[in-house]
């Protein structure tokens, strides 16, 4: 589930928690999904500021992670967190939850036709 996603460009970051960290990763164009990336860490330092945050990107750029070897790169990652520290730093980051917002408007699927007087 992507913890921030840009409807418009269909841009999102998932939040990843293990021994490299807090590790986002964002898929999508490079230069939108670094303004993701860069408030969602700003959101993470306020809560766990002791974390260590990584971003890895997952776009159609060579020097970027294909989404095949995202496991692999995710285990390569340095150890900056033990077993305790991880549970710390993921209770604190569930109470920042999902504050996806809710589209406005009118549903167009939900939609009857449209009966004129």
């Amino acid at each position: 589930m992507p913890v921030a996603v840009n409807p418009r460009s269909q841009d999102a970051v998932y939040r990843a928690i293990g021994p490299g960290g807090v590790i986002l990763i964002g898929e999508g164009n490079r230069g939108r999904v670094k303004v993701l990336l860069e408030d969602e860490r700003r959101k993470v330092s306020r809560v766990a500021p002791g974390a260590h945050v990584e971003f890895i990107y997952v776009t159609g750029d060579q020097d970027a992670t294909k989404l095949q070897d995202l496991s692999k790169a995710l285990y390569k990652m340095k150890k900056n967190l033990n077993r305790a520290e991880i549970s710390v730093v993921a209770k604190r980051l569930e109470s920042l939850g999902m504050n996806i917002p809710i589209p406005k408007g009118i549903d167009p699927t939900k939609l009857g036709k449209m009966r004129r007087g």
